[in-house]
């Protein structure tokens, strides 16, 4: 019971380093999804995607089964009670008085019982589909009936009792207070809830200002000694009950709690994107072999920028049978780079077990994603750009596997023509060797022929016109639209290169 995870978060780790995350924005997703995560800490979550195929199906069941409202709903005041108990308690640590810190830590402890009672009835009566919050479901209920909690249950009532039991008088005589038995007084406090009863409600207001610090003052104190001093027994029993049960919430609940915040927090993220037109949907886990794909797959980094109307625009990919190796070319500005981080991007989260950008989508889960993105040439380095890539590309290539995913994006752009041709079809060569996936963004348009394995992808312009389209269309590339882009750059396009000899 004690080893219970609604994310399983022992399984095995795919490999990603701070540099992928980086180059496919990942970083950036993440920073949007944990915005509201203020006392979770959840990055550790989110920066483990994991490998086992069955824990990254346990994950999906649960989130299928928290996208109906009043299953979300009900985690959603469970969290909120939790959170409301923490900060009771730790507000009631600070309390000077030590019986009024005592009688917090008690209610901290009638609403945990409270909570927990709860959420086990909304559960029960709720239709879950999925292993883990059945699971849950059934472990609270065992819980709740286990001796430890029903001792708790019983004392905390015990001791509700006798202190609504207690009974005393306040007699107020000049500016001396008196405290002393009840003597069977008339009740003002009820005579006066009465009486203001007519002009509202006599219940207080939920809106009502609360007070600045929860400490009792100086007159306040010396009533609530003057009361303990009166009647001691049921006072030393809560001084005994607090002793007793120093920390009665139970790892088991608080580790649920921070762990069922990974499901709620991107839930809330993915109803943001939903609201704009661009819901995330669950994967499907490819098989080895089997046909890797998306529809209307987008940039989730690119989703969360601000920017003007609609304008985001959805790709999809396929590879199937033993293509392993998207190739991507096309003019500059035509999304290529957007493509490939969207492509990474699905198989993080996908192997996070999180809905992914894309309407329907089938992905792999990869032991290790790789990227080998063109960054700026650093001045104090030596040995310049293109060696770096080497041994960089060099220490990728070393680890690489069959299961693995390669991000590669303009790279060996820093030298000519030949050699980068030379160089990449190498690198394509090694890749497709070790049967890994790939994505490349590139210029060398040579590289999309030297193997079956390959797929050319090329970024689309409207009606062989230099403006873009965005999309990225599974096509040979021809190098016709690049071309017709520089000539036009450079005034050497058909119609002004004819006018010019007219003249």
């Amino acid at each position: 019971m004690r080893d219970f995870s609604i994310v399983r978060a022992d399984a095995a780790a795919v490999e990603v380093d701070r540099v992928a995350l980086t180059d496919l924005n990942i970083d950036q997703v993440l920073a949007a999804v944990l915005r509201g995560d203020a006392e979770y800490e959840l990055g550790p979550l989110y920066l483990r995607p994991v490998r086992d195929p069955d824990v990254v199906r346990y994950r999906r069941e649960v989130f299928a089964d928290l996208d109906e409202l009043p299953v979300r709903a009900a985690f959603h005041e469970f969290a909120a009670g939790m959170r409301a108990i923490r900060r009771g308690l730790a507000q009631g640590a600070h309390l000077h008085q030590p019986d009024q810190r005592r009688r917090w830590h008690l209610d901290a402890a009638e609403s945990y019982l409270l909570v927990l009672t709860r959420l086990s009835e909304e559960l029960s009566g709720l239709p879950l589909h999925s292993r883990g919050l059945r699971g849950w479901r059934a472990l609270l209920a065992e819980y709740l009936r286990g001796s430890p909690i029903t001792t708790l249950a019983r004392d905390v009532r015990e001791m509700r009792r006798e202190l609504d039991a207690i009974r005393y008088s306040v007699r107020i005589v000049g500016r001396t207070v008196e405290v002393g038995f009840d003597e069977g007084a008339t009740d003002y406090s009820a005579a006066i809830a009465n009486l203001f009863a007519r002009f509202g409600s006599a219940e207080p207001s939920a809106s009502r200002a609360q007070p600045q610090w929860a400490d009792m003052n100086q007159t306040e104190e010396q009533i609530l000694r003057e009361v303990a001093r009166l009647h001691p027994g049921p006072f030393a029993r809560l001084e005994r009950f607090c002793a007793e049960y120093p920390d009665f919430l139970d790892p088991m609940v608080v580790r649920f709690e921070r762990e069922i915040q990974f499901y709620l927090v991107y839930l809330t993220f993915g109803r943001g994107l939903a609201a704009q037109g661009h819901p995330l949907r669950l994967p499907d886990t490819a098989a080895p072999g089997a046909e890797i794909y998306a529809r209307d797959a987008f940039d989730i980094a690119l989703a969360v920028r601000p920017r003007r109307g609609n304008t985001l625009v959805c790709n999809d990919f396929q590879l199937s049978g033993p293509e392993r190796v998207l190739l991507v070319t096309g003019p500059n500005q035509g999304g290529k780079t957007t493509f490939a981080r969207m492509f990474g991007q699905l198989v993080y989260f996908a192997a996070l077990g999180c809905p992914v950008p894309a309407r329907a989508a089938r992905l792999p889960l990869p032991d290790a994603i790789f990227t080998h993105f063109e960054h700026a040439e650093d001045p104090v380095d030596p040995d310049g750009r293109l060696l770096g890539e080497l041994v960089r590309m060099r220490d990728t290539l070393d680890r690489v596997t069959a299961d693995s995913v390669i991000v590669m994006n303009e790279s060996f752009s820093s030298t000519s023509t030949s050699d980068a041709v030379r160089i990449g079809g190498d690198v394509l060569g090694r890749i497709i060797e070790r049967g890994a996936l790939a994505l490349w963004v590139t210029f060398f348009e040579e590289l999309s022929r030297i193997s079956p394995a390959v797929v050319s992808m090329v970024a689309g312009t409207e009606d062989d016109t230099a403006r873009r389209t965005f999309r990225i269309e599974r096509r040979p590339a021809d190098g016709q639209l690049h071309a017709l882009e520089l000539a036009g750059r450079h005034g050497l396009d058909y119609d002004r290169v004819i006018e010019r000899f007219r003249r």
